[in-house]
């Protein structure tokens, strides 16, 4: 069971899911954790890769737990 879920303006995303970034030729990396910078909301994938989104998207983040870094 994931311990957040981030619900935006264009879906939802929560920890453990996978997405592809192939832009980067990544493809199907884990989310593990998000964290707050500035006006942004980042998402921390595997293996160093970081989605920033801006706040003024972010509809609600909802947590079971400490899971912000």
């Amino acid at each position: 069971m994931a311990s957040f879920v981030i619900v935006t303006e264009d879906g939802s995303c929560s920890e453990g899911e996978e997405m592809s970034f192939p832009e980067l030729s990544v493809d199907r990396v884990r989310l593990e954790s998000y964290s707050h910078e500035g006006d942004y909301v980042v998402l921390h994938f595997e293996g160093g890769l970081e989605l920033l989104i801006p706040e003024s998207r972010v509809q609600r983040i909802v947590t079971r737990g400490r899971v912000a870094r």
